[in-house]
């Protein structure tokens, strides 16, 4: 009985998906895990990786079981789960020598710990995660070149094939408040530093 409800589920799904393919050709799929599917014993996580073969599309399953479940809950849950996909960071070793300079550097010209802070984070990898619109992330993304800060990537991307890669030696920080479970994940599970940033972002954040 198990085997053949796990059957007809892959085939609905891979109608599903086959449609949406044909009418939108996404970078990316995303299955939204709800409260019914853990009651039909749905296995969200053991079929994606059957169909992504099949179809050709990476699919990302995100458990959101909950019956109210506000869309600021759906995004971060989304976002976390999309985390696990990013490639791993590659951290380039360095002369010991010229990063011991550096940090003497900093420390001689630095008046404050948060200038420190400030001018490590200009020569390291910055990712910041959160779903804005295009535009807006392009005026973030000139605002912060303004001050010396250069982004290395978003989460989520233009398109799935352009992830950021995640891991020790990148620094993350979000966008909307409400990214905890996404924060938690990239801080715990990649191995990335957290950046606190002060809402709302505007003339007075």
């Amino acid at each position: 009985g198990d085997i053949s409800a796990q059957l007809n589920d892959q085939k609905e799904l891979k109608k599903i998906c086959l449609q949406i393919k044909d009418d939108r050709n996404p970078s990316v799929i995303i299955w939204i895990g709800t409260c019914t599917t853990e009651i039909v014993k749905m296995d969200l996580e053991g079929i994606a990786p059957k169909l992504e073969k099949q179809i050709g599309i990476p699919i990302v399953v995100a458990r959101a079981n909950g019956l109210d479940y506000a869309f600021t809950q759906g995004e971060d849950t989304a976002l976390a789960a999309m985390a696990h996909r990013c490639p791993e960071y590659k951290h380039c070793g360095t002369n010991q020598n010229k990063q011991s300079e550096f940090v003497k550097i900093d420390i001689y010209t630095a008046s404050s710990e948060n200038f420190y802070h400030g001018n490590e984070l200009m020569r390291s990898n910055l990712v910041l995660f959160g779903s804005l619109s295009s535009s807006v992330a392009s005026q973030l993304n000139l605002e912060l070149k303004r001050q010396s800060i250069s982004v290395s990537g978003w989460l989520p991307s233009q398109r799935y094939n352009e992830l950021p890669a995640l891991g020790e030696g990148v620094y993350v920080c979000g966008v909307n408040p409400f990214l905890s479970r996404t924060a938690t994940t990239l801080m715990r599970r990649r191995k990335c530093k957290l950046v606190g940033a002060p809402f709302p972002i505007g003339p007075d954040g």
